[in-house]
């Protein structure tokens, strides 16, 4: 398996910057039994994040900062902490969204971000305006088509300062084109994240910073002076991500209740027969879409790579 190996000199501290639990909320598939995006618990993800090394932890859910709270709610004193959220963020002219991580925000903050990622202009000049910190993530995710592809780039480019230059999920070759991004626009800094939606590959990715707590961290990763290294992805990395959620549903369901614990008895008898019954076609349709997938995303790699040499000239 790639790997960006790199040296971390001491008095350096690492974090995981992508990872997820199960308040991400609800998976865009098999929407009929309602499965949710993860089911990595808050704590489950600190303790196996610090396991693995990591100095600091952060939980990015999609739209939401419920799994921190909770987490920090039980662990009031955790200095090793720190708040996280993947938004959501529309960009209306190109129909599309993109998915912005911001860190170390106030529940205030994050009210105010959700009311305002309708609009990508004016999620950015409140992200600015209040010094928030944060990155693009996996720029090339449902990079827009040909005819709008440089102007999107050219906006994003333009819009933020840190980017993640390496996702767990994705390929080389994709985060490669990311990791020249400091070299062709100057002053651009990295981050990486497992992008991790079971407890599998937690961990694989991480950020480190010279620093000696979490203020200093995070103050250097604003500037972009930061190193990142770990596991590159496969499409097989997001199928097993796939089936862990398909697993870990019909065990929350039959085993652990900790999740879908307001259901009904009927409702959770009906669902995990229907879910075993689906298991043939969700297994044989994650694998051949994230195959497709990721041979279409590999066919558009020199489309990325021409688009920013154009962009950066």
């Amino acid at each position: 398996m790639p790997v960006r190996k790199i040296e971390i000199p001491a008095g350096y501290l690492k974090a995981d910057l992508h990872c997820h639990t199960y308040h991400s909320g609800m998976t865009g598939h098999m929407m009929a039994f309602k499965p949710m995006d993860s089911y990595s618990s808050p704590q489950k993800l600190y303790d196996l994040a610090r396991q693995r090394g990591m100095d600091l932890v952060t939980i990015t859910d999609h739209d939401s900062i419920d799994g921190c709270l909770a987490f920090l709610e039980k662990n009031p004193g955790a200095q090793d902490f720190f708040i996280g959220e993947e938004v959501t963020v529309q960009v209306p002219e190109f129909k599309k969204t993109v998915h912005v991580a911001v860190y170390d925000i106030t529940e205030k903050q994050h009210r105010e971000i959700t009311y305002l990622k309708q609009n990508f202009d004016d999620t950015l000049a409140y992200l600015r305006a209040n010094r928030i910190l944060h990155a693009l993530n996996h720029l090339f995710h449902c990079f827009p088509s040909s005819p709008k592809g440089r102007q999107f780039l050219e906006q994003m480019v333009g819009s933020f300062d840190l980017f993640e230059g390496l996702n767990g999920a994705i390929d080389k070759g994709h985060n490669s084109i990311m990791q020249r991004l400091p070299e062709l626009f100057p002053g651009k800094g990295l981050i990486a994240g497992s992008d991790s939606h079971t407890l599998l590959r937690l961990g694989t990715c991480f950020t480190a910073c010279k620093a000696a707590n979490k203020a200093e961290y995070l103050d250097q990763l604003r500037a972009g002076n930061a190193l990142i290294g770990g596991k590159y992805g496969h499409f097989h990395h997001m199928f097993n991500d796939a089936m862990g959620v398909y697993l870990n549903y019909f065990r929350d369901l039959v085993f652990v209740r900790e999740v879908h614990i307001y259901w009904p008895l009927w409702k959770e008898v009906r669902n995990a027969l229907g879910w075993i019954v689906c298991l043939p076609v969700f297994f044989s349709g994650a694998l051949g879409g994230l195959f497709v997938r990721h041979w279409m995303e590999r066919f558009r790699q020199n489309e990325y790579e021409k688009l920013i040499g154009e962009v950066s000239q």
